[in-house]
């Protein structure tokens, strides 16, 4: 088995029930036997092979079927009474539910906040990753990873959740060998350029993301998918598309990095409008501000 196939049966979560033969797709690692008593015993979550991250496994749940009572409350004589209207059946269902890892995953053998625990089968889950794709995983060496939400202010969407809300036509998880912090505060290059410096892996996986993660907290970014240039509060930076403030975001100006265009392209994103105008308007911007400082010493004399 591949990665890649392996990552498609993944694909077929969450699935309501699930028979035994599904079980045993899930887990290469284990007998079909082996999947089901881990998935039916205890509180049914089981370790699976990692896709990308070395000495970390995906978690797997199961959860049996049940049934939710449907209560109506009401208020009579000051008294509140909540009475049994009906019932509502949930299947079994088997699902994904997170990734966890060891301290051997990091290359400096130290904890970033991560909450270790045992696992069924943790220790056969890595095995199998190892022996079928163990060219492809690798260590955490990265220092920070960062969520961009690549939007479209031109496609406005509208329902009970949003309203003149950019639609996300993508999200990109990157990872970073400095802190974000870092990156942003330091001015020896348009920071697009910085980032691309700094980057150690980029994902649309969202299963992958959560493998690259561990326990750090995130950061996230907004980006346009029109032109590539920063999203502000309302608009965006580039080409000047509006939209409503939801109060969520923290504007930005600065553009996608050329090779976070680049992976994007490859991913089949098109973009209406060249990120290349942004950039250049990054270098012109960043020019003119250099040329202030530098000028700025003489002034005071």
């Amino acid at each position: 088995m591949t990665k890649e196939e392996y990552r498609s049966i993944l694909g077929q979560l969450p699935i309501k029930n699930p028979t035994a033969q599904d079980m045993a797709r899930m887990c290469p690692h284990l007998t079909q036997d082996q999947a089901v008593k881990a998935f039916t015993t205890g509180e049914g979550y089981v370790a699976c092979p990692p896709l990308r991250v070395r000495h970390r496994f995906q978690i797997l749940s199961y959860r049996k079927e049940w049934v939710e009572e449907i209560k109506v409350s009401r208020v009579k004589d000051g008294t509140e009474d909540a009475s049994v209207t009906g019932t509502k059946n949930y299947p079994p269902r088997l699902d994904w539910s997170y990734a966890s890892r060891t301290l051997a995953s990091y290359a400096d053998g130290k904890s970033h906040g991560d909450v270790f625990g045992n696992y069924q089968h943790m220790d056969e889950a890595m095995k199998f990753a190892e022996a079928n794709w163990g060219a492809d995983l690798i260590l955490d060496d990265w220092n920070s990873i960062v969520e961009f939400y690549v939007q479209d202010p031109t496609e406005l969407v509208n329902d009970r959740y949003h309203k003149d809300y950019p639609r996300t036509k993508a999200v990109l998880y990157v990872t970073l060998n400095r802190e974000l912090n870092e990156v942003i505060n330091d001015h020896s290059k348009p920071q697009s350029e910085l980032f691309d410096d700094a980057i150690s892996q980029m994902t649309l996986d969202s299963v992958i993301w959560h493998e690259l993660r561990g326990g750090r907290g995130g950061y996230t970014e907004f980006n346009c998918a029109h032109c590539g240039a920063g999203l502000s509060l309302s608009s965006c930076t580039g080409c000047g598309h509006r939209f409503r403030d939801d109060q969520f975001r923290c504007g930005w100006n600065t553009p996608l990095s050329q090779k976070m265009v680049a992976f994007l392209r490859e991913k089949g994103h098109a973009f209406e409008v060249g990120p290349e105008i942004a950039w250049e308007t990054e270098q012109r911007h960043f020019a003119e501000i250099s040329k202030r400082l530098a000028e700025s010493p003489r002034r005071r004399q």
